[in-house]
């Protein structure tokens, strides 16, 4: 399908081809001819596809021009956030330039709205709080409103807009369209489609559709979480990352320690003024800044394309949460990477959100050094691409003289002054600094056998063993690598490991040889014994 199939004014279409938009997604596909045809509806679809097509179209479409001033508004959208109002504001007066869009939202003076609102107005993009007080003023008239748009439903439920919301709702004509776009149906969307929207029809998108980003989990204690950070942002962060955690103190912390890094970072916040906001996600689109951290609020109505990364600081609590924070990435069918960090105690807890999302997260290990040391050179080399043939030419003389003498060392101090020193050793298994993961093969092993071997061998300390097909993987201090790693270990050899293998799955039924008498032996025969 193509949007030269629908009922669209040629003016929309020239719009949307000026912007190369000819194939609508799949959630367009599935509500506009009925959002066309005046129909209510309830959209189901994640952040990032598409849904402000949806509903702007059949706005732009079936408003008529009218300059009358003082007119009433005939369409009202409401979103949960400032930054998703002027998103979806911006987008309507793309598609719909014949109409005039007022934007109303919280954080900014009263005066200049409410002048904007009186002059006369065709369309309303705004949040609840700030309508639902112009409304009360009567400031804000919708006895005129032909079209409502609920965008983003659920998250006005988790703010708590849903008084504000039925009450405007209320003050709109019974005859009017109304359009209910959300990720989530909870219970009080369920009941405001009951109440009032007439016989909608339902798209569901979110059970249909692939994520196209890719989940890792990776296993990182809270004492050294932080100092992980920064090495999964290098490996996985690309040119632009988002961190979300749970409180604004935790934001501000991350945000400087990552500066402190070497790695631009800034925090975005309920508490911070919308010009401080605008400014921080502008130069984050600008690339100026790498990393957002932020809580919840940097889920939602940011207007941030092409984010590579989304990393969880903390397991999210609901797992609505995590969905609509990993939206940020993988948009518009784009790839990406969404990054769990989680402590060995919370295992329960993420085998919990993957049943609640219908997905398997992939476990991956902690960046190591040599990883983290490429994908620091990469970003570099990425950098040089915007460089000018004359600033390259200002030091090539400089380059080649420093390469005919040798002076590697100097070469060697100047990318560590680019790039940072050598990347602390770590786990594996952990991501805990200071200790390597040695892989032990040559056949089964339990963790009783695994210590008794390294103990023997050396080792002054064992840390987390973990069975594979054959043998086992286990942490030991850095400083004991050299006395364990290829040797003869009664049978076994130890190496460093450069990944975790998979480990045995769990079976669902009896363990062969379980209650038979006997144990099996490193060269996969039974070793019977019998009590005399």
């Amino acid at each position: 399908m193509k949007f030269t199939d629908l009922a669209l004014g040629e003016h929309l279409i020239t719009a949307l081809e000026s912007k190369g938009i000819t194939e609508p997604t799949q959630i367009q596909q599935a509500a506009l001819p009925a959002a066309l045809d005046g129909r209510d509806v309830i959209g189901l679809a994640r952040t990032g596809t598409g849904k402000t097509l949806a509903f702007s179209l059949p706005i732009a479409q079936q408003l008529e021009p009218d300059s009358t001033r003082g007119r009433a508004p005939r369409a009202l959208v409401l979103t949960p956030t400032r930054e998703l109002a002027m998103q979806v504001a911006g987008e309507l007066e793309f598609v719909a330039r014949h109409l005039r869009v007022v934007t109303v939202y919280g954080g900014v003076g009263y005066g200049r709205q409410a002048r904007d609102l009186q002059s006369g107005v065709d369309v309303v993009v705004a949040t609840p709080g700030r309508a639902i007080d112009y409304m009360k003023q009567n400031i804000l008239d919708l006895s005129q409103v032909r079209i409502v748009v609920l965008d983003e439903a659920d998250e006005m439920l988790s703010m708590g807009f849903e008084e504000d919301v039925e009450s405007m709702l209320g003050a709109t004509p019974p005859g009017r369209q109304t359009m209910l776009f959300s990720a989530t149906m909870p219970g009080w969307a369920v009941k405001l489609s009951q109440q009032y929207l007439n016989d909608p029809l339902r798209v569901d998108v979110v059970t249909s559709e692939d994520v196209t980003y890719e989940e890792l989990a990776i296993e990182a204690p809270y004492s050294i979480r932080l100092s992980l950070l920064g090495d999964v942002l290098h490996v996985y962060g690309g040119g632009r990352a988002i961190v979300f955690t749970h409180t604004k103190a935790e934001v501000d912390e991350l945000a400087q320690a990552l500066d402190a890094m070497g790695i631009p970072a800034e925090a975005i916040h309920g508490d911070l003024n919308q010009i401080q906001r605008e400014r921080v996600v502008e130069r984050f689109r600008k690339g100026q800044l790498s990393v957002l951290v932020g809580t919840g609020v940097a889920a939602r109505g940011l207007d941030i394309p092409d984010v590579d990364t989304v990393i969880h600081y903390r397991i999210p609590i609901q797992a609505d949460a995590y969905q609509h924070r990993s939206g940020r990435t993988g948009r518009a069918g784009r790839g990406g990477n969404v990054v769990l960090l989680y402590s060995g105690g919370e295992r329960r807890k993420l085998q919990m959100l993957e049943r609640a999302v219908r997905r398997r997260f992939t476990p991956t290990s902690a960046p190591t050094p040599d990883q983290v040391q490429s994908s620091k050179l990469q970003g570099l080399l990425l950098r040089m691409e915007g460089q000018t043939d004359e600033d390259r030419a200002a030091w090539r003389d400089v380059a080649e003289s420093w390469i005919s003498e040798g002076r590697t060392d100097e070469l060697s101090g100047l990318f560590a002054l680019l790039l940072g020193g050598a990347t602390e050793v770590r786990s594996l298994l952990t991501g805990e600094p200071g200790h390597v993961t040695l892989q032990l093969s040559g056949g089964r092993l339990t963790a009783p056998h695994v210590v008794r071997l390294l103990k023997e061998a050396g080792a002054t300390r064992i840390g987390r063993i973990m069975p594979i097909w054959d043998g086992a993987v286990v942490d030991v201090p850095k400083d004991d690598v050299a006395v364990l790693v290829n040797r003869d270990l009664e049978g076994f050899r130890a190496v460093r490991a450069t990944s975790i293998p998979a480990p045995p799955p769990r079976s669902s039924g009896p363990r062969p040889d379980r209650g038979q008498g006997g144990y099996r032996r490193r060269d996969g025969r039974r070793q019977e014994w019998r009590r005399s």
